[in-house]
């Protein structure tokens, strides 16, 4: 937060773990962005993840909101798709989808749902602000041309519906941010893990170099 970053979430694998358990882990990571913020006066949103047991998810997701989160991270294909409008309603917080399972249903061109249907169109109409999606490039075997198309999707003119940040991801790295800029524009948000923390032990200084790149 303090060099830029405009979005923090939580992995979509941390849950309620012992090692990470939900109400301590939202509450130290808000409280790191809140102060970070009033140092930069900028507004970066942490984004925890409330995907869970499904008589707990809008409580988690209240609870995220009240302890300060800026927005939520679900797993709609493990917590159902109308977990997304449910906690929507509930909060008032934009949501991030993640990708989780959605796997089986385009590894195979022969049967399922194509990506761009999957993760673009249905996202959208079960609630999503912003879709996680396997990148081309990383370490996904996924296309630039299904890229395109899932980021066209979410972007595209459907109904009464307001346009989803596509969020691609999965071995992103700094090198190749022009190159995904050529392919989703600026209307996107980079999902960037690793690749901030290989470039040197400096991650504020990081974080600063990766967004010079972006804007």
């Amino acid at each position: 937060a303090l060099g830029g970053i405009d979005i923090i979430k939580d992995d979509h694998g941390i849950a309620n773990q012992a090692i990470c358990p939900f109400e301590a882990r939202v509450e130290a990571c808000s409280e790191a962005v809140a102060k970070a913020n009033a140092a930069t006066g900028r507004k970066t949103l942490y984004c925890p993840t409330v995907t869970g047991p499904a008589d707990q998810l809008i409580r988690r997701a209240e609870r995220a909101r009240d302890l300060g989160a800026g927005g939520l991270l679900l797993s709609p294909l493990v917590a159902g798709l109308d977990s997304m409008r449910a906690v929507s309603e509930a909060t008032g917080l934009p949501v991030i989808a993640h990708p989780a399972l959605s796997g089986v249903f385009f590894s195979s061109a022969d049967h399922g749902i194509a990506p761009e249907c999957l993760l673009g169109t249905i996202m959208r109409l079960a609630g999503a602000d912003m879709v996680v999606f396997p990148g081309f490039g990383g370490r996904f075997p996924v296309g630039r041309d299904t890229c395109a198309k899932i980021s066209q999707a979410l972007r595209a003119e459907l109904s009464f519906l307001a346009p989803a940040f596509p969020m691609p991801a999965g071995g992103m790295t700094l090198e190749r941010l022009s190159e995904l800029l050529d392919v989703f524009g600026k209307d996107v948000v980079f999902l960037i893990g690793s690749a901030l923390y290989e470039r040197s032990p400096d991650l504020v200084a990081n974080a600063r170099y990766f967004r010079s790149l972006v804007l």
